[in-house]
């Protein structure tokens, strides 16, 4: 049951992602027809978002323990690298009261960090498990 719960938290964050990163804390829109560095961040985002979700899915419908648990470590490290993509991996706007420094990177950030959490609490209950089932 924990693994069930843990895997509807990883979905739902790598979803919170994918429409987060579209919606409500997205980055700057365009400016005059043409983009800034940090739409392609959001981009970035999206995408990382959207792998994130099906491995998600994937991962609360797979019934072998051994595969949850190396979906689960694909979902840890995708979605530390999710938190690198605003401003380490791909640069922001210039200005530092703009959207994308202070709605878009924090959000990507905090809710990378909870996917990862959730990944990582699979991983080690996955791990408890296999080994009180030896």
């Amino acid at each position: 049951m924990k693994r069930l719960v843990l895997g509807i938290v990883q979905g739902i964050a790598a979803l919170l992602l994918t429409i987060g990163a579209f919606t409500f804390f997205k980055a700057c829109g365009d400016m005059d027809g043409k983009f800034m560095a940090c739409h392609w961040a959001q981009n970035a985002a999206v995408l990382i978002g959207i792998v994130l979700s099906v491995l998600a899915l994937i991962r609360i419908f797979i019934p072998d323990e051994g595969i949850k648990t190396g979906l689960s470590i694909a979902v840890f490290v995708l979605s530390v690298s999710a938190a690198f993509v605003p401003n380490t991996v791909i640069n922001l706007c210039m200005m530092k009261d703009m959207a994308c420094h202070t709605t878009f990177k924090p959000a990507v950030i905090v809710v990378s960090a909870v996917l990862a959490l959730a990944a990582l609490a699979d991983i080690i209950v996955g791990a408890v498990r296999k080994k009180e089932t030896k």
